[in-house]
């Protein structure tokens, strides 16, 4: 099949985009409630069950397909790209709903969507549910009821293959050899401890991976790549135990661009990569979907290398000795709970030889002298940047 043109969708993105979607980052449930209205003619809408705070968590059927596709996100309540990026497909599926593609996917495919699956820490823009729990960490136990409502559904619904769809923090970079931060970052989740050990399962979700990566690499900016998550078991996590069970399980990660702190541009690249892997479960009808599996090898590891600033060759001094050193700082979003808004704090996290971190931002400050808000000659860890240098 030749009609999916992704550096064609990607130029018309912004005419097939949800718009009416804010750019803030917060996505909470009366945003969901608010959204989902649009597309109950094309889609249907089922409640599925009820979270930690009675907040109804949805299930988004689309498709008469026998392929199912089963899409999960916000499980970290913060995490809101997903979501998005899924309603910004589903409002091109209602605007171009008699194009070929759409027809096609539409005929192939069944997609189940459980947008916001931790509704009480999207409220309040927390990673973890109403009673703190980490949702992500729960596949054993299964004492939440939002993580018991997710594998009650993949157990009815036997999908083909499962995607779950976070957001990673702005410290990875894509290798360690020059400033290149993870635009997206994909992984097929580990099965066991030891290395190298491929399920059919986990075969499966890193060939579709593998095809995602090589149609993104057609729209690459100059400035950051793709990246493979660190595939580290961890065997209370959902992908890691979904997977062992034998379902195809894809973790896309959305990551950062520089001076993209709203996540316009990662949003883009979210729905084209998503749009790329259901555009290859169609053709292939969900069938050998490892045929290029080893290809997902190659996909560069993400480095924890990078912070959001570096102030590099700062002049500090204590008992009158002279250092020169380098101050690294990170951006901390926090939500305030009255205004129902963001603000970010930006704190010095790293003080020393940091020339083996890159950094989104690094002003020209060599030789130059800091000076602290209250006369400090250097900065403690956890110091908010309301110092000068010059």
């Amino acid at each position: 099949m030749s009609f999916f043109d992704i550096v064609s969708m990607f130029h018309n993105y912004e005419s097939f985009k949800d718009s009416s979607i804010h750019c803030s980052k917060i996505f909470r449930y009366s945003d969901l409630l608010q959204i989902m209205n649009k597309y109950k003619d094309i889609c249907s809408i089922i409640p599925i069950g009820l979270s930690i705070e009675k907040r109804k968590i949805f299930k988004i059927k689309w498709g008469i397909g026998k392929i199912k596709i089963l899409i999960w996100s916000q499980m970290h309540g913060n995490e809101t790209t997903g979501t998005k990026s899924m309603f910004d497909i589903f409002h091109l599926f209602l605007k171009e709903k008699n194009c070929e593609l759409i027809q096609f996917f539409k005929k192939n495919l069944t997609i189940l969507f459980i947008p916001m699956l931790n509704p009480d820490g999207a409220e309040i823009f927390r990673r973890r549910n109403g009673i703190n729990i980490d949702l992500n960490r729960d596949a054993i136990c299964l004492q939440s009821p939002e993580i018991q409502i997710l594998f009650k559904e993949i157990g009815k619904n036997k999908p083909n293959i499962l995607f779950n769809l976070h957001d990673q923090r702005s410290i990875y970079n894509v290798d360690h050899k020059n400033f290149n931060p993870a635009i997206l970052s994909f992984l097929s989740p580990s099965i066991s401890l030891k290395k190298n050990t491929y399920s059919i399962s986990r075969k499966k979700s890193m060939g579709v991976i593998s095809f995602i990566v090589r149609e993104l690499h057609k729209i690459l900016p100059n400035i950051g790549s793709i990246g493979r998550f660190s595939d580290k078991l961890y065997p209370t996590a959902t992908g890691d135990c979904l997977q062992k069970l034998g379902y195809p399980c894809i973790l896309v990660e959305s990551g950062n661009y520089p001076k993209d702190f709203q996540k316009k541009i990662i949003r883009k690249y979210s729905v084209l990569s998503l749009l790329s892997g259901i555009y290859f479960i169609s053709c292939k009808k969900g069938k050998n979907l490892e045929e290029d599996y080893k290809s997902y090898l190659s996909i560069p590891e993400n480095k924890n290398v990078l912070l959001d600033k570096i102030y590099r060759k700062v002049e500090i001094k204590k008992n009158k000795t002279k250092f020169l050193v380098d101050i690294g700082l990170m951006n901390f979003e926090k939500f305030d709970l009255m205004k129902k808004n963001l603000y970010t704090l930006t704190k010095v996290v790293d003080i020393g030889d940091l020339s083996n971190f890159f950094a989104y931002e690094e002003p020209i400050v060599t030789g130059k002298k800091f000076y602290g808000e209250k006369g400090e000659n250097f900065p403690e860890i956890g110091t908010i940047e309301n110092f000068r240098i010059f």
